[in-house]
């Protein structure tokens, strides 16, 4: 008999004591099962999905898509082996429908684990289906409730509780010291008017690991470890819905009448008057910018022009437009977010270029690689452009736009998905 293997490694799987979860592990496990039985594997038929949840179905599966596709018109093998039946699907109608579908194809389903076959022949067959996709569903819910389910939180390590087996039943945080104590440095630079962006410059120039492997600290890590609740000691559950009713990935926001706050003194991080402290800072900074005090340069509706497409040259951060005083006014500017963001320590690249000009050098640019042709029916549709000023988009040297797009510390990127028009009228910068 030719047998297929369906493997799958859920992601609440990833830190795994060992590999015996794996899909490495489980396509080894069903390949010596299958020669016990005395079945051959075709190789060609052994499909997994790594590192994707069982309530994920359809596209979101590429492995079980691939599986459920062989059995048409016609399946090459006779029977099918996984470690168990949680690997093909977590949500009851989703996965009592793949059975049906691969039994109905004339495929036998085995579970190496427990050493027997799947059948949906009688009323007790598909009641005991039932029962234990329901069980496995409950058990997740009860998960969720009580214990860690999610990823890590920066400031706690998750330690795997096991049972008398070695068999891990539940995950739960516990204080990770090194980490507690850059939290509570940011907890106490936020209660001494310190900003979040200097926050993440001061780590970044004592070369503290970020939370995440990233190009260092950002402003808005340090702003989300500020406003997360679980270092005062209060866990907050159900905030988010992360699945809808069929089990598919999707984040939704509960009402805050639908949250569960629960009290965890023993992971506080944050002593109380700290905490009060720093929330009492950013409140009031809060208001301040609420009610515009802080209000220098008004800032139009409009996107900058080269916001996602132009690139620091030195680390390759987005440039982002600031506002600076320049001989009494307040002007625009464009410069690496990273250095001014995140410090010197990320990017030493401190230039600054006008954003008027560089703009202007870019739209020059563009209007000089397009195509006369292209511009010939809008010059002629634009009642308000003159004569004379038409031939300018298309006549201007690239020679001089290429020498100025060069400035020193940055690489623009240019796309043709700009919509063309005239530069401006005002004089160029020399």
């Amino acid at each position: 008999m030719i047998a297929a293997i369906y493997a799958r490694k859920s992601t609440v799987q990833a830190g795994a004591r060992d590999k015996s979860d794996s899909v490495e592990r489980q396509l080894e496990h069903a390949r010596a099962y299958a020669a016990r039985k005395g079945s051959t594997i075709a190789e060609e038929h052994a499909y997994f999905d790594d590192g994707i949840s069982g309530a994920e179905f359809g596209d979101r599966r590429p492995g079980l898509a691939r599986l459920l596709n062989a059995l048409r018109p016609q399946p090459r093998f006779q029977a099918l082996i996984m470690s168990e039946e949680s690997r093909l699907g977590r949500e009851q109608i989703e996965t009592a429908y793949m059975l049906k579908q691969i039994m109905q194809a004339g495929v036998r389903v085995f579970f190496y684990l427990e050493d027997r076959e799947r059948t949906l022949d009688s009323a007790l067959d598909k009641a005991m289906l039932s029962l234990s996709n329901f069980a496995a569903e409950l058990e997740r819910e009860k998960a969720r409730a009580l214990y860690v389910t999610g990823g890590r939180v920066y400031g706690y390590d998750n330690i795997e509780v096991l049972d008398a087996d070695g068999k891990r039943q539940h995950v739960v945080r516990q204080i990770n010291a090194a980490q507690a104590a850059v939290v509570r440095r940011i907890f106490s630079l936020c209660a001494e008017g310190v900003g979040i962006t200097r926050i993440a410059k001061a780590l970044n120039e004592d070369d503290v690991a970020p939370p995440r492997e990233t190009n260092g600290w950002a402003p808005t890590a340090v702003r989300e470890i500020l406003r997360r609740p679980l270092y005062s000691g209060e866990i907050v559950w159900n905030r988010v819905r992360k699945r809808d009713q069929w089990g598919v990935k999707r984040y939704m926001a509960r009402p805050e009448a639908d949250w569960l706050r629960l009290q965890a003194p023993k992971l506080r991080i944050v002593p109380e008057e700290l905490w009060q402290t720093a929330h009492g800072r950013l409140e009031r900074r809060r208001r301040l910018h609420a009610a515009g005090e802080r209000s220098g340069l008004e800032r139009p509706h409009e996107k900058y022009l080269l916001s996602g497409i132009a690139k620091c040259a030195a680390c390759g951060g987005s440039l982002v437009a600031f506002t600076r005083d320049l001989k009494r006014t307040r002007s625009r500017f464009y410069g690496c977010m990273y250095h001014h963001k995140r410090g010197t320590k990320v990017c030493s690249n401190g230039f600054l270029i006008r954003q008027d000009r560089l703009d202007e050098v870019v739209l020059d640019a563009i209007a000089a690689v397009l195509d006369a042709r292209l511009l010939e029916p809008s010059r002629r549709q634009s009642s308000g452009f003159a004569e004379a000023g038409a031939p300018r988009l298309s006549a201007v040297a690239s020679s001089s736009a290429s020498s100025r797009t060069s400035r020193p510390g940055f690489s623009v990127a240019l796309t043709p998905s700009w919509p063309a028009r005239p530069p401006p009228t005002s004089c160029r910068p020399g």
